[in-house]
C-alpha cells in the first residue's frame, strides 16, 4: 500500500512537472513572439524613414522641370511674338534676325536647367547600411542564438529561460545602439541633399536669369531696330548697304535721359551715309 502511495505521488509530480513545463515553454514562445513583433515595426518604421526621404528630396530636384517648362513657355511666346514678324517686309525680317540670334533654342534652354540638377546617389548610404545590419541581425544573429538556447537547455527549463532572457537583452541593446546610429546618419543625409538642392536650385535660378534677359534684350533690340530703321542693329538692314558703321549702346541711348554722347564725332565731309549698330 506504502509502495501504491509512492508511486502515485511520483506520478502527479511528474504530472505537474510536464504542465509546469509547458507553462514556461509557452511563456517563452510568447515573450519571443512579442519582441520578434517590436523588431518588425521597428525595421518597418526605418524603411518608411528612407522612403519618405527619397520621395520628399526626389520631388524637390524634380521641381526644376517645372522651371523648364515655365522657360519653355516663355521662348515660345517669344517666337510667337517675333516670328509673325518677319512676314511684314525685308527690313523687318531682318530685324528680327539680327538679334533673335542670342536668344536660346528650346532644347538647349531646358537642357542648361535640367543640367543643374545635383546627384542624389550615395546619400543614403550610411543610413541605409544601418538598417540593413539590423535587418541581417535580426535574421541571423538573433535566430541562431535562440536556436542554440533550445540546443543548450532542452529540459532545463529555468537555464533556458536566462539565456533567452540575455539573448533578447542583447538583441535590444543592439536595436537601441542601431537606432541612435541611423537617426544620426540620417540626419547627416539630410543636410547633404539639402546643400545638393540648394546648389541645383542657385544654378537653376541663374540659367532662368540669363535666358530671360536674353529674351527681353532680343525683343527690345527688336522693337528699336523696327521703330527707327536709321538706327539699324546690322549694315545689311538696307539696301544699298552703308560702310560706315558706329556702335551705340543700350545706356547710351536711353530715353529717359537728356543726353547722350556725340556719335557723330568721327563723320567727314565724304560720308555721304552712317549706319549705326545697337549693342547691348
Amino acid at each position: 500500500m506504502q509502495s501504491f502511495s509512492v508511486v502515485a505521488i511520483s506520478l502527479v509530480l511528474l504530472s505537474l512537472s510536464a504542465v509546469q513545463a509547458n507553462n514556461v515553454s509557452e511563456s517563452m514562445d510568447n515573450y519571443i513572439l512579442q519582441n520578434q513583433r517590436q523588431y518588425d515595426a521597428k525595421l518597418k518604421l526605418l524603411e518608411d524613414q528612407l522612403a519618405n526621404f527619397r520621395t520628399l528630396f526626389a520631388k524637390r530636384i524634380e521641381a526644376l522641370n517645372m522651371q523648364a517648362d515655365s522657360m519653355q513657355f516663355k521662348l515660345e511666346e517669344a517666337a510667337a511674338r517675333l516670328d509673325p514678324i518677319t512676314l511684314i517686309d525685308p527690313w523687318s525680317k531682318q530685324c528680327v534676325q539680327n538679334y533673335s540670334v542670342a536668344i536660346p533654342t528650346i532644347a538647349s534652354a531646358r537642357s542648361s536647367i535640367i543640367k543643374c540638377a545635383e546627384n542624389l546617389n550615395g546619400v543614403l548610404n550610411s543610413p541605409e547600411s544601418t538598417y540593413n545590419s539590423l535587418n541581417s541581425y535580426y535574421k541571423n544573429n538573433l535566430k541562431n542564438a535562440l536556436n542554440q538556447c533550445v540546443k543548450l537547455h532542452p529540459n532545463a527549463h529555468f537555464n533556458y529561460t536566462l539565456c533567452v532572457s540575455k539573448v533578447i537583452g542583447d538583441a535590444n541593446k543592439y536595436t537601441v545602439t542601431s537606432q541612435n546610429n541611423f537617426n544620426t546618419y540620417l540626419k547627416s543625409s539630410e543636410c547633404t541633399a539639402e546643400s545638393r538642392i540648394r546648389t541645383s536650385w542657385q544654378c537653376s535660378f541663374g540659367q532662368v536669369y540669363s535666358i530671360t534677359s536674353s529674351v527681353e534684350v532680343a525683343q527690345r533690340l527688336v522693337e528699336l531696330c523696327l521703330v527707327n530703321r536709321e538706327v539699324c542693329g546690322s549694315v545689311v538692314c538696307s539696301q544699298p548697304s552703308c560702310p560706315n558703321v558706329t556702335n551705340v549702346t543700350l545706356a547710351e541711348i536711353n530715353p529717359r535721359k537728356e543726353t547722350i554722347n556725340n556719335p557723330f564725332t568721327f563723320v567727314t565731309n565724304g560720308m555721304n551715309c552712317l549706319t549705326f549698330r545697337i549693342t547691348g
